[in-house]
């Protein structure tokens, strides 16, 4: 991925994005895990028809994905983001 087509990416995260999101890895999630949505899991979401092939350009981007998505939980009201071990 070019530069413009990251910050284009980053810049489309938004708290509403980021809750849709969530909801739906929420509902995918086991039964003892519901009521969570792991960052991991939202973070392929926002990735997953992307033509990512080196390991390396994937881990760049989730890097900044990460803390736009972090941002953007902090303007959800009822939607806590909660650092795991993972």
């Amino acid at each position: 991925m070019h530069e413009k087509e990251i910050e284009s990416l980053v810049g489309s995260v938004t708290p509403e994005l980021v809750q849709q999101l969530a909801l739906e890895v929420e509902a995918r999630q086991p039964k003892v895990n519901r009521g969570t949505a792991p960052l991991f899991e939202v973070l392929d979401e926002l990735t997953l028809d992307l033509p990512l092939q080196a390991a390396s350009e994937r881990s760049s981007l989730q890097v900044r994905l990460r803390e736009a998505v972090i941002q953007a939980v902090a303007q959800v009201e009822g939607l806590p983001f909660v650092e795991g071990d993972g």
